[in-house]
């Protein structure tokens, strides 16, 4: 086969694996017209066709584009798909994260939040405000009646607003994301109020209107309300079953937008990351790079270095630049696959013919940049090839080859199921009549075990959930090594208050600069948890799960008993018992889905409720007044208000660990009896149903041997005929999952 075949074939291996998928399902109605053929397993089979034709429909290959504020990353996608897709230099900081992929017509998808969901954000915002209205909190500290649709409220927010930016100024550390949160949700509540429901709610660009989706998403007011923005593209722009996204807000200093684009990024396939040539490896990518590090998904990371040919003198110098970038990526133990182009560029190349005047002058400037030029093309040529090639494997991969394990599996129980009854067509009356008489010995042994199986399957149950019970237990409360006493210790010995930076902060109160102390303790927990619990705990769970599907796998296994093995028919004939095929990970996979199983996104949650608050202010007022009267007694002595302060930190800590304690045993509480618990009986649900499919089978040898002895020599040949057609049909589709498999 020629290079451009095999290219061409590689390509289509999606296609070609539906096109199999059908073929089968028509196969199986052409059995299923052969009465004494037809098997209650066919029912199987076809779900699982049609399993896998949905699973191909929705399932796709997802690659997060990543990279810090004015990295180039919209533009590298742009160039990537040759189209002005996504907005360039908006530097919008949101946690938006922008999907593409392939289309029918250009649409643009956006998804807005709920309004309990922007109320909810809100109150979190405001939980710890030292000015809040009695009416909008509850016993616990928390705003459980805020709705910025009210007036009232948005009056109230407008003046928290102003208090914010009055009285708490930027720091060293930037501006309180609370600050931007509440500006964001107040400017763009008229454009965005008719849009948002109480119900997530969408809204549709398409054709000639398509572009007008830039208009929310480059505005970061607009960008507050909308939750996620899917975009469809018409033409060769993309790959089928790809999906490639746009992920703002890696460097952003809020603890929930980080997490939002982690998610992703941990759902992800594949992970390009964008390093401007302007500034070389920033610290904002270093912090970033950890955060990736930690969820173990280096090894699915490729690098650009995005270079700015207008920011560099000489050929020389972006070539030192990127040395200097290897160079900080390996000190950080990352063996970096990184390319060095120009995603600006390349676009320009691709749109030569519809740039502005402005553009058109810098695209003729940068052509003059021969070396550099040189360099960045074959760069981006190399970039194509490797990232093709990924592409291919990991699609093949994650998409295709599973379901052709699947089908093999499949066609090989059919094809025994057809020889059998072959078998049983050529028989002779003497053979006939010993099958018969056998039969009886096959639904005795079948009786005799149907029962065994399913009290054994009762007692597993019982005994698989004690064994996740213990394993829950020993992780969350197993001695010293565990997350909740490692998190303590960092919120008693690593959480550092810069007391001297609160004192300067702001005149107005105490309350305000308690009100900053606890924004700065809640970010450096809830960026601990992200660098340092939440990897654990999805290591734990990962483990369990395995050990779950494992555990069904196992007992389906032990449960394949060939019962004809007793019966001499069967073993004269050389006939195949039933087969019945049983993926523990898909189908946990698809229980998921069905129960909506998820885990908490929340693991720990800083509070700062009336009772810590009055109790923090108490102890601050109490020693900064002892320490006002000692200096007065001792006029040579000088006021300080850092004891003060440093004695609400430690209030802080401690009030907060009390309440980590609590958190942590309803988060295991919660685990066990929410997720994994609901998880082991809808498999165990499954599994009975799935060995009483092999039973049925049995079951039903009777009726279908009878039936096909009672058959007269004509009818008999003309039966064979048609199993014959169908085995050739059958053997034609496993050719074609074997031809597409090599690819």
């Amino acid at each position: 086969m020629k290079k451009k075949q095999i290219k061409s074939e590689k390509t289509n291996s999606l296609k070609s694996l539906e096109k199999i998928v059908e073929n089968l399902l028509d196969v199986l109605q052409e059995c299923s017209s052969i009465s004494q053929l037809d098997n209650p397993l066919f029912d199987e089979y076809r779900k699982t066709c049609h399993r896998i034709l949905k699973d191909i429909d929705t399932k796709c290959l997802k690659i997060a584009v990543a990279g810090a504020i004015k990295s180039g990353k919209s533009t590298f996608i742009n160039s990537l798909l040759g189209k002005d897709l996504v907005q360039r230099g908006a530097g919008v900081v949101t946690s938006i994260t922008t999907r593409i992929r392939k289309g029918k017509k250009n649409r643009a998808n956006l998804y807005f939040k709920s309004w309990d969901s922007v109320n909810l954000q809100l109150s979190k915002a405001l939980e710890s405000f030292p000015e809040k209205r009695p009416d909008l909190e509850s016993d616990a500290g928390e705003f459980t009646q805020f709705d910025i649709r009210r007036k009232k409220d948005r009056a109230y927010l407008q003046t928290i607003f102003k208090t914010l930016t009055s009285d708490f100024p930027v720091t060293k550390k930037g501006i309180q994301p609370e600050t931007l949160l509440i500006k964001h949700a107040l400017h763009g509540f008229d454009r965005c109020k008719n849009l948002v429901k109480p119900d997530e709610n969408s809204l549709l660009f398409e054709s000639k209107s398509f572009n007008r989706y830039k208009e929310f998403i480059s505005d970061p007011d607009n960008a507050f309300y909308i939750k996620d923005v899917c975009l469809e593209v018409y033409g060769k722009t993309i790959d089928p079953g790809v999906e490639i996204a746009d992920c703002q807000g890696a460097d952003s200093t809020d603890p929930g937008q980080l997490a939002h684009i982690l998610n992703y990024i941990e759902a992800s396939n594949l992970v390009i990351y964008c390093i401007s040539s302007r500034t070389g490896l920033r610290h904002a990518d270093i912090v970033f790079l950890n955060h990736i590090k930690q969820l173990g998904l280096l090894h699915n990371i490729i690098f650009i270095n995005n270079c700015d040919f207008t920011e560099h003198e000489n050929f020389e110098d972006l070539i030192k630049v990127e040395k200097s970038i290897i160079e900080n990526l390996e000190f950080l133990e990352i063996k970096p696959q990184i390319f060095s182009l120009s995603s600006l560029y390349n676009l320009f190349k691709v749109r030569r013919t519809k740039l502005n005047k402005k553009d058109s002058i810098r695209f003729k400037l940068w052509q003059e940049e021969k070396k550099s030029i040189v360099h960045c093309d074959l760069q981006t040529r190399e970039f194509q090839l490797f990232f093709q090639d990924v592409i291919d494997k990991k699609r093949y991969n994650f998409l295709i080859s599973n379901h052709f394990n699947r089908l093999d599996n499949l066609i090989a129980s059919l094809l025994d199921h057809t020889d059998l009854f072959l078998n049983l067509l050529s028989s002779d009356k003497e053979k006939e009549a010993k099958a018969v008489e056998n039969l009886t010995a096959l639904e005795k042994n079948t009786e005799r075990l149907e029962p065994i199986v399913t009290n054994y399957i009762d007692r597993c149950l019982k005994d698989l959930k004690e064994q996740v019970h213990k394993s829950v237990q020993a992780a969350f409360l197993g001695g010293r090594k565990t997350v909740l006493n490692d998190l303590l210790n960092f919120v008693n010995n690593r959480v550092v208050f810069d007391v001297e930076q609160y004192k300067t902060t702001t005149r107005e109160s105490f309350n305000q600069i308690l009100y900053l102390m606890f924004q700065d303790f809640k970010r450096q927990l809830d960026l601990y948890v992200i660098e340092n619990v939440k990897p654990e705990f999805k290591k734990f769970i990962n483990l369990q799960e395995k050990e779950i599907t494992s555990y069904f796998q196992s007992l389906f296994n032990s449960f394949q008993i060939d019962l004809t093995k007793d019966t001499p028919f069967f073993q004269m004939e050389n006939t195949p018992g039933v087969t019945i095929q049983y993926d523990a990970w898909m189908t946990m996979e698809t229980i998921r889905k069905i129960l909506n199983l998820k885990l908490p996104l929340t693991i720990f949650d800083a509070r700062y409720t009336s009772k810590i608050k009055a109790n923090v202010f108490t102890d601050f007022s109490i020693h900064t007044l002892s320490g006002i009267l000692f200096s007065l007694f001792r006029k040579n002595r000088m006021f300080s208000f850092s004891p003060g302060l440093n004695k609400a930190a430690e209030k802080i800590k401690k009030e907060n660990m009390k309440l980590i304690k609590i958190q942590y045993k309803q988060i295991y509480i919660n685990l066990e009896n929410e997720y994994f618990i609901p998880l082991i009986e809808a498999l165990s649900r499954d599994f009975k149903e799935k060995t009483d499919e092999y039973f049925t089978s049995y079951h039903s040898y009777r009726k279908e041997v009878q039936h096909v002895f009672s058959l007269k020599q004509s009818e008999k040949e003309t039966q064979r005929l048609k199993i014959h057609a169908v085995q050739r049909e059958i053997s034609e589709i496993a050719d074609s999952i074997a031809l597409t498999a090599e690819f």
